[in-house]
């Protein structure tokens, strides 16, 4: 049972105390599969019996991930969240032939509202948004879509996979640490995370290698609408602090890493041509001159910790989500990459460029867009793929308008 999921207080809408909303039962078969080939095609069913009930799913078919040297690709994903063009962006992605989802972050709203993960019968869910949940847009088969039905999905979480939203917008609950659960997407995702540690600080981190490619997935985001430099500051969900629970693993995932490709998924932006990145991504500690204000002794984690362990360790790339816009930067061998425009942009025009003074390499903000990343022995080659024309008849829909390739760890 994943414990948590709700329904709607009422047909007209949710209360906004979750426990106010009446919780709904929710199961998930988990099994395994022994003794599978690598780089081999299977066909599968699911089958459930109760009682002398018999459902019956439909038949589809993954592939196993490929030996040491055999090419597969793969797609980067995130920020659905019932956007307006979710659906028409991620079939595109469905369409792609990919192996498997990289998935950034932030997948609902709120994670115990269960009708914005699936259709629940007599739930609220906004008009607008109805056809729109989490399951239903990654479920698509149109025009020969496939998505998670036919292929391993490797997410990391946002800021809106925190149980309880109301952490991010009241202050006494922001500085109060038993609030801070990830439940509900770590049940969601129990395989990835079986130590199910939900608080803050737990293992909300891991790690897998797929073919020639090591995938690091890290649990770096907040989200506060007060000034980052009033009382009690931007909060992480978690610590990137140097010595960090997080920090101390990740050193040592990447030192022991034999892979030719390395690659790191986390939701908060490295980099980002936003006014976010000037509030320094650490502990905020009380301002001893004015104890209504806050100072961010250690600085920005993901400029000082991060960035020199992903330089240091040989990582190629790095994705993340959170603004809803599309950037690439490269610095000093490694690309940085929000390719975040699934289904809406948040984009201003006047939004500052990073303080280290970086510009992205490529930002394209017009259109709807994803990342397909194809691997080979020889390269891994990157596109950036236009997902929407949004009334330009000049634009050709599926074509890259972003490349990049990297070569092998030798």
């Amino acid at each position: 049972e994943i414990k948590g999921l709700r329904t709607s207080a009422a047909p007209e809408g949710y209360d906004d105390d979750p426990a106010k909303n009446p919780e709904l039962k929710v199961y998930q078969r988990i099994a395994a599969l022994k003794d599978l080939k690598p780089g081999t095609t299977y066909f599968y069913r699911t089958v459930v019996k109760a009682g002398g009930t018999v459902a019956q799913g439909k038949a589809y078919s993954f592939r196993t991930a490929p030996e040491s040297g055999k090419p597969f690709s793969f797609v980067l994903l995130s920020d659905l969240q019932q956007k307006q063009q979710i659906l028409e962006t991620v079939a595109m992605a469905g369409r792609q032939n990919a192996d498997f989802i990289l998935y950034a972050g932030d997948f609902q709203n709120a994670p115990w509202k269960a009708g914005e993960w699936f259709p629940v019968a007599g739930c609220f869910i906004k008009p607008e948004e109805k056809g729109r949940e989490w399951f239903t847009a990654m479920q698509q088969t149109t025009d020969g879509a496939k998505l998670m039905q036919h292929m391993p999905i490797f997410p990391c979480p946002g800021n809106h996979e925190a149980d309880d939203q109301r952490i991010w917008t009241d202050k006494e609950l922001a500085q109060d640490p038993a609030k801070k659960t990830l439940s509900i997407y770590m049940q969601l995702f129990r395989p990835l995370y079986p130590e199910q540690q939900y608080q803050r600080n737990g293992k909300h981190w891991y790690s897998a290698d797929y073919g020639d490619l090591h995938i690091v997935s890290l649990s770096v985001f907040r989200w506060h609408p007060w000034n980052g430099y009033e009382f009690p500051g931007w909060i992480a969900f978690d610590d990137t602090d140097p010595g960090s629970p997080q920090v101390r693993w990740l050193e040592e995932d990447l030192k022991g890493k034999t892979t030719a490709y390395t690659w790191v998924v986390q939701h908060w932006h490295m980099l980002n041509r936003g006014a976010e990145v000037w509030i320094p991504m650490s502990r905020p500690m009380t301002n001893p001159d004015n104890p209504t204000k806050v100072v961010y002794p250690l600085g920005d984690n993901c400029w000082n910790v991060l960035r020199p362990l992903y330089e240091r360790h040989g990582v190629n790339g790095v994705n993340f989500g959170h603004s809803h816009v599309y950037e690439r930067y490269l610095i000093n061998g490694v690309n940085y990459i929000e390719a975040a425009t699934i289904g809406n942009n948040y984009r201003d025009e006047k939004d500052p460029i990073h303080f280290s003074g970086n510009m992205p390499v490529v930002e394209n903000n017009q259109h709807r867009s994803f990342m397909v990343v194809s691997v080979t022995p020889e390269k891994m080659e990157a596109r950036g793929i236009r997902a929407s024309a949004d009334g330009d008849s000049t634009v050709a829909t599926g074509s890259a308008f972003d490349t990049f390739t990297v070569a092998p760890l030798k």
